[in-house]
């Protein structure tokens, strides 16, 4: 099968009080850029983190949003296009007098291919309006990617709603901060074990205007087994392979613990050929199909 080579940035990013602040991070980003397709010439995909390009929590008077995509995106959107290369970009996002917290993932021709705004926000702490839209695109190598930014993750509601709409590859962003470090294991393995998808979970690191970003950014396979972890502090670029079209055909062929397909088809052992397919879950799905 097709392996989708993965780079992800654990980037210390500034956080931002002027629009000098900002082009240092894009500058910072672009460096990151260079060096990992100088080093693996043959990516498919670079991941940065949550408050990539802006930092986290800036001040209230930091006029440092923009409108995504821009002006301020268009180089980064300019080196996917120039490495052939697919890159995701987490950004503050100023539209309609509300800032968002947004996701780009960007293809190799340097199109938007899929934009996400954070539908679960860090409250009371962010105070960025949230998102209402979930959504997928197709990637390289058989990939369907899904975003979920940081603490999107810790819904198992959000990566089901992505798996459903055919994700196979979950694309985590993150700041995730002391003390949380046990919970970022298993939320991340957690994510990947109920809907049978590769999680690529993309941390932060140093320390902020608010909190200190551990790093530990982490591949996790299909099964929740880790693939590769980055260290659990400083920057650090680290490579992985992992292979979208197996996580498909594990969803298609298994027979035990294939959740996507038991969960709407409950007991099909005892009640063939297809089991149960009413919903019972009333409160968390309102519409099964």
């Amino acid at each position: 099968m097709n392996g989708l080579e993965v780079i992800m940035i654990q980037q210390d990013s500034l956080d931002c009080k002027t629009v000098q602040d900002v082009q240092k991070n894009i500058e910072a980003t672009l460096e990151w850029m260079d060096r990992a397709m100088a080093a693996y010439p043959e990516t498919d995909l670079i991941i940065f983190p949550e408050c990539g390009i802006q930092g986290g929590h800036p001040s209230p008077d930091a006029d440092v949003p923009f409108a995504v995509p821009g002006q301020q995106t268009l180089v980064l959107q300019e080196k996917c296009r120039q490495k052939k290369v697919w890159a995701e970009f987490n950004f503050l996002e100023k539209s309609d007098g509300k800032v968002y917290n947004t996701s780009i993932i960007v293809d190799d021709k340097g199109d938007v291919a899929l934009k996400y705004r954070k539908v679960n926000t860090f409250v009371p702490v962010e105070g960025n309006y949230p998102g209402n839209e979930f959504a997928v695109c197709k990637g390289p190598k058989g990939a369907v990617f899904g975003l979920m930014i940081c603490y999107d993750g810790d819904f198992p509601e959000v990566g089901r709603e992505l798996a459903y709409m055919g994700a196979n590859v979950l694309i985590r962003p993150t700041s995730y901060m002391t003390p949380y470090d046990l919970p970022w294991e298993f939320t991340n393995r957690a994510r990947a074990y109920e809907n049978t998808a590769y999680v690529l979970a993309c941390n932060r690191c140093g320390t902020g205007s608010l909190f200190t970003c551990f790093g530990a950014s982490t591949a996790v396979d299909y099964d929740g087994r880790i693939l590769a972890q980055a260290p659990p502090s400083g920057e650090w670029m680290l490579k992985t392979t992992i292979y979208p079209e197996l996580a498909d055909q594990m969803r298609k062929e298994r027979k035990r613990v294939n959740h996507l397909y038991n969960l709407k088809h409950r007991g099909y052992a005892g009640a063939p050929p297809e089991g149960m397919t009413d919903n019972p879950y009333k409160v968390a799905y309102g519409n099964w199909k």
